[in-house]
C-alpha cells in the first residue's frame, strides 16, 4: 500500500509540475520562439481553461476504465507530451501538446484521491489525501526550480524533457505497484453520475472552493510583484521567499498526514490562514524576515485548504467520489483563472491595498459559507444522536 501511495504522490508531482513548467521558462520560450511574453503566457492560461472545460466530460468518459490502466495511460501521456516538446520549435505545436496534456490533467486530479482512499481503507481519508497531495508541494519546492535550472543550463526544451523522463519512470513503477480498481458506481449511466452535481451540498462546496481559491490566486499570481514592494526584498531574496512558501506547503501537508482532522476544520483553518496572511501583507511588512514568516504560514494554509476541500467533496458524495472531485477540480481551476484576472485588474491600485482588501473579503465570504455548511452538518448529526 505504501508503495502504491508513493507512486500516486510521485505522479502528482510530475503532473502538477507539468502545469507549472512554463512559469520558470517563460522568458526563454518567448526569446527562442520570438514571441511576446503575453503570448507565451497562453501556455499557462490555456492549460488551466482546458482543464476547466474538460474535466467533467473526460471523467464521465473514463468512468468504466480500470483505475490502474487509467493512471498508467495518463502518466504515459505526460511523458509523451513533455518529451515531444524537445522535438518542436513551433509555438502552435507547443500549444497543441499543452492542450493534450491538460485533457489528461483534469481526470488525473479528479481520480487520484478516490483511488488512493479505495486502496487504503484502514487509513483516514484526510491522511491518505495528504500523502498523495504532497506532490503539489514538491512541485513548488523542487519541480519548478529543477526544471528552471535545467532550462537555464541546457535550454528550455530540456526542462520539459526532464519531466517527460520522470513521468516515464513513474509510469513503469505504476505498472508494477498500483492495484487494479474501478471507480465506485462506475456501472451507472452518465445521467446517474450527473445527479451529484446538482446536490445542494456539492454545489455549496464548489462555491466555497471558487471563493477561497479565487482569493488566494488574486494575490499569489502576482506575488513576485507584491513581495518586491517590501523593503530589502531583491531578486535573490524573492527566490528564497518563494522556496519558503513551498516548504510551508510541504510542512502543512505533513501535519495533515500525521493528524487526522475533519475536512471542514481543515478548510476553515486554512482559509482563515490565507486571509490572515493577506491581511499581514496589507499592513506592510518591515523586511524579508517577517515576509518569510508570512510566506511559510501562507504555504501551510493553502495546503490545508487543498486537502480539506478535496476530502470534503469526497465525503459529501461517497457514491460518486470521482465526479465530485471533477466538480472540485473545475471550480479550483475557475478560481485560478478568475483570481489571475481580478488580481491583474487590482494590481497597482492604491499601492495594492484594493487587491488585498478584495481578496480578504472573498476569502471571508468563503469561510462564512463553509462555516454554515459545517454548522448545519453538525446540527444534523446532533439531532440523529
Amino acid at each position: 500500500m505504501i508503495k502504491a501511495l508513493s507512486v500516486l504522490a510521485a505522479g502528482a508531482f510530475v503532473s502538477q509540475t507539468t502545469e507549472y513548467l512554463p512559469v520558470g521558462l517563460l522568458n526563454q520560450i518567448a526569446e527562442h520562439l520570438r514571441i511576446g511574453g503575453a503570448k507565451a503566457g497562453l501556455l499557462i492560461t490555456l492549460y488551466a481553461w482546458v482543464i476547466t472545460l474538460s474535466v467533467i466530460p473526460v471523467t464521465l468518459l473514463t468512468q468504466e476504465i480500470d483505475r490502474k490502466k487509467l493512471f498508467v495511460f495518463l502518466l504515459g501521456l505526460i511523458a509523451l507530451c513533455n518529451g515531444s516538446v524537445m522535438l518542436t520549435d513551433n509555438f502552435v505545436m507547443l500549444l497543441v501538446l499543452r492542450v493534450i496534456a491538460a485533457l489528461g490533467h483534469g481526470v488525473f486530479w479528479a481520480s487520484i484521491a478516490s483511488y488512493a482512499i479505495s486502496m487504503a481503507v484502514a487509513m483516514p481519508a484526510s491522511r491518505v489525501t495528504a500523502i498523495v497531495f504532497s506532490g503539489i508541494s514538491l512541485a513548488i519546492v523542487m519541480g519548478v526550480p529543477l526544471s528552471t535550472a535545467t532550462g537555464n543550463y541546457y535550454g528550455w526544451q530540456k526542462g520539459f524533457g526532464l519531466f517527460g523522463l520522470f513521468s516515464l519512470i513513474i509510469m513503469c513503477l505504476a505498472v508494477r505497484w498500483l492495484p487494479r480498481a474501478h471507480e465506485p458506481g462506475a456501472k451507472a449511466g452518465p445521467s446517474d453520475l450527473l445527479k451529484p452535481a446538482f446536490s445542494g451540498l456539492l454545489c455549496l462546496l464548489a462555491g466555497v472552493t471558487l471563493l477561497i481559491i479565487t482569493a488566494h490566486f488574486m494575490s499569489y499570481t502576482y506575488i513576485t510583484v507584491l513581495l518586491q514592494a517590501i523593503p530589502g526584498v531583491n531578486a535573490d531574496v524573492l527566490t528564497i521567499l518563494l522556496f519558503v512558501f513551498g516548504v510551508g506547503g510541504a510542512c502543512g501537508t505533513l501535519l495533515v498526514s500525521r493528524f487526522s482532522l475533519r475536512p471542514s476544520l481543515l478548510t476553515l483553518a486554512g482559509g482563515a490562514g490565507i486571509a490572515l496572511a493577506q491581511a499581514l501583507l496589507l499592513i506592510k511588512l518591515p523586511g524579508p524576515l517577517s515576509a518569510g514568516g508570512v510566506m511559510f504560514f501562507w504555504g501551510c494554509a493553502i495546503s490545508w485548504v487543498i486537502v480539506g476541500l478535496q476530502s470534503w467533496v469526497i465525503e459529501a458524495s461517497k457514491d460518486h467520489p470521482e465526479f465530485a472531485s471533477a466538480l472540485y477540480v473545475m471550480s479550483f481551476n475557475i478560481g485560478i483563472g478568475s483570481g489571475a484576472i481580478a488580481g491583474g485588474y487590482f494590481t497597482g491600485i492604491r499601492d495594492n491595498s484594493d487587491l488585498f482588501l478584495c481578496a480578504i473579503l472573498l476569502c471571508i465570504t468563503g469561510l462564512l459559507l463553509a462555516g454554515v455548511i459545517a454548522f448545519k452538518k453538525a446540527g444534523r448529526h446532533h439531532r440523529k444522536a
